[in-house]
């Protein structure tokens, strides 16, 4: 034999024409196949699957060879073919089939996860062996078989909408015909569904075993699942060591595989291919180079009639042999192994034959899409560098941030509203560092760089986009890990004669969109004091952290105090007027290093951020303060209660929210690690979610967080 390989394309959602290939194939073949090319293509929460049938059956004195049917159970190979086998039909709805008669039928399961699934497309597909004198296929009879949901039910006549058919001979050919039952399933949803009456010749041929069956392939969304990257190919090929084409390569395009690091269970891959026989050998599949195998498919013998998921046997058919004698369908993981790479979009796929004979027919990908983590962290400085803002000084405020998450970051922009009190100076927008971005200072103008400077009279704005292929218009990617910097500087205002600088507080958001076109944020504010100047006291430190039940828990540390009478913790929800929340007292004179804490319940309180300083009052009654903290408290608006907490193996969260939306949920472990993410769809008012993935988490402490468009809520949950 002369190896030879060609290649076909196919284009995202279009059809290509196949008038030059069809052309260079009938050269090769006895006649024309048809390219692969895109059915279904789009990124949504839920996944893929296949099911389906043979309809024929090996009968020695006049019944079913059992062993026979069954002998490839071990590891896919078998002894036995249906080549000069007396087939015949499988019919388990008996002659009557509820009000028309079938010449034959089989059973099988569409089975779907729990929760809600919208079918978005359902394909059915059938064929085999035919001799020509007995089925022409232009004919309208032979065009139509029957499908129904159970094994009672009546019959839907289902017409074709295509037929791929290759001659085997002069008397014979092989085919492969399909039609949309999109809303056949849809009414029907999950379950046992019956097919039959299908055109394929049955008996002991010689030249190509008798065969033939049905499957259906089935797109379903799921807002319970993770995001995915879904594409659906189909088409027809025959792979014919004596057509001199030992192997056909076909590039499958329009994959786009997500952002972020692949693992074993990310990826699957679905095939439909008739006529593979279990006792012919020296067949293969690889993809992207890599030899195909697993535990029922072996690497020399993948096309060996079998219906199987991760290399075990489907059982939910009637009748439930593990040799289909002609029909496999396949469904496995390629995550690893198979260089699938993120940012991908095109895969190739080549299928060998030395013994064999087969066709291919219809692929499916089903790839998890990864979100990022966007960080951001903003800070201020004056030029005096003494941590207060003074009229007429230079501040300058920086941007940090990173995605932690594993998926890009895409669409990046970050934008900060400027305080009142403060003048934006011109000419200061600064990259300091970003990928796909040149570092150094750009333009204040909208539209000609990354960044800009918008004062419309209500506001004052400085934005920036990050990320490789940002420009005037758009944000770009930060892909995992990527980090940042960048910086502008203001003028803080002059208040006039008998005024005082107020202290400056302003919050920065950043957006980004995941692979799936799900927003992410993240909030950060910056705070400048003005009054008072500072403490007498040496402050180590002074934090708000969040808690359950509606509080805040406030921590300050000191490393020496002069004439310290008490410290008075006060509370603001715009940053400029305080109320005292709570008296905590000092310690006199002391050199040692001591710390305080005090609880603020906030269960009252509105808003999205809450401002704490502290008073620390001297013996003579003297007062001065703090810096200014800030702490988010907008999840406080919505009531979230978790248990059991501690949990074993779910948990059930309870919460008032206050839009529809879906939300990210993760389960985060104390090293920061991301152990369980689930997207959920939320509703305005009270809701109920459950969150059962958990058994498998070793005891210890966790965080499980709560992500909106808007906000990031955070609670501590602990496993037994």
């Amino acid at each position: 034999m002369i190896p030879f390989t060609f290649r076909l394309f196919s284009h995202r959602k279009t059809v290509l024409s196949i008038t030059t290939v069809a052309c260079l194939l009938n050269f090769l073949c006895d006649a024309q196949p048809r390219a692969y090319s895109i059915v279904y293509s789009d990124n949504i929460k839920g996944g893929s699957a296949i099911f389906g049938n043979t309809l024929l059956q090996i009968i020695d004195g006049g019944g079913v060879n059992t062993i026979k049917m069954n002998d490839n159970s071990t590891n896919g190979n078998s002894v036995y073919g249906n080549n000069r086998e007396n087939m015949e039909y499988a019919d388990i709805d008996g002659t009557a089939g509820n009000g028309s008669v079938t010449r034959n039928s089989s059973s099988a399961d569409l089975l779907l996860p729990a929760g809600t699934n919208t079918i978005k497309i359902a394909r059915l597909y059938w064929g085999g062996y035919i001799l020509k004198s007995e089925f022409d296929l232009t004919a309208g009879v032979n065009r139509k078989i029957k499908l129904r949901k159970g094994t009672s039910n009546v019959y839907a006549d289902v017409t074709a909408i295509g037929i791929d058919l290759e001659d085997i001979n002069s008397t014979s050919s092989q085919y492969q015909a399909y039609a949309d039952v999109t809303e056949f399933i849809k009414n029907n949803g999950a379950g046992t569904y019956e097919a039959g009456n299908v055109p394929i010749s049955a008996g002991s041929f010689s030249i190509s075993g008798a065969n033939g069956g049905w499957c259906i392939v089935v797109i379903y969304e799921n807002q319970d699942f993770d995001f995915n990257s879904i594409r659906f190919y189909d088409g027809f090929q025959k792979v014919y060591t004596l057509n001199n084409l030992p192997s056909i390569s076909v590039t499958l395009t329009g994959l786009n595989v997500p952002s972020g690091a692949i693992k074993a269970g990310d990826a699957k891959m679905g095939v439909v291919a008739w006529e593979g026989d279990a006792n012919l050998k020296s067949d293969f599949l690889k993809i992207n180079g890599h030899l195909f195998s697993n535990a029922k498919n072996p690497a020399d013998n993948p096309w060996n009639g079998t219906i199987t998921t991760n290399g075990v046997h489907v059982t939910t058919k009637n009748p439930n042999y593990t040799n289909q004698m002609g029909l496999d369908i396949d469904q496995f993981d390629v995550g690893l192994g198979y260089g699938i790479s993120p940012g991908d979009n095109s895969i190739n796929l080549e299928f060998g034959a030395e013994a064999d004979r087969y066709f291919p027919g219809a692929f499916t990908f089903t790839i998890k899409m990864k979100d990022p983590g966007i960080i951001l962290n903003k800070t201020v400085s004056d030029a005096n560098n003494n941590n207060l803002a003074e009229a007429n000084e230079v501040i300058t405020y920086t941007f940090k941030g990173k995605n932690t998450g594993v998926g890009d970051a895409n669409s990046v922009v970050i934008t900060d509203t400027l305080p009142y009190a403060i003048t934006y100076l011109p000419g200061s927008l600064n990259v300091i560092k970003c990928p796909g971005v040149s570092a150094g200072v750009k333009t204040d103008a909208p539209g000609d760089d990354i960044a800009e400077y918008i004062d419309n009279g209500s506001s004052k704005i400085v934005r920036f986009r990050l990320g490789t292929g940002s420009n005037g218009t758009t944000g770009g990617t930060l892909a995992a890990t990527d980090s940042f910097e960048v910086e502008f500087k203001a003028t803080v205002n002059d208040p006039g004669p008998g005024n005082s600088v107020p202290s400056l507080i302003n919050i920065a958001r950043i957006k980004a969109k995941s692979d799936a076109n799900i927003d992410f944020v993240d909030d950060a504010t910056a705070i400048i004091n003005a009054e008072g100047g500072p403490l007498p006291v040496t402050l180590v430190s002074f934090t708000g952290n969040l808690l359950q039940d509606n509080k805040i828990k406030l921590t300050w540390a000191t490393s020496m105090e002069i004439n310290c009478s008490q410290y008075k913790v006060e509370r603001s929800i715009d940053g400029r007027t305080f109320y005292e929340v709570a008296t905590i007292a000092g310690n006199g004179t002391t050199p040692s290093v001591h710390s305080y804490s005090t609880i603020d319940d906030v269960s009252s309180t509105t808003g999205s951020v809450l401002y704490y300083r502290l008073k620390q009052m001297d013996l003579d009654k003297k007062g001065s303060f703090s810096k200014v903290i800030a702490v988010k408290i907008k999840n406080f608006n919505k009531q979230i209660s978790i248990s059991p907490n501690p949990f074993t193996n779910y948990l059930n969260i309870n919460t008032e929210w206050n839009k529809n939306e879906i939300i990210n949920v993760k389960v985060i472990n104390v090293q920061g690690k991301e152990v369980i993410f689930k997207n959920i769809q939320m509703n305005k008012g009270l809701n109920y979610v459950s969150i059962e993935e958990l058994s498998k988490l070793s005891a210890g402490n966790y965080f499980i967080q709560f992500i909106s468009a808007d906000e990031r809520i955070t609670r501590k949950i602990t496993k037994e």
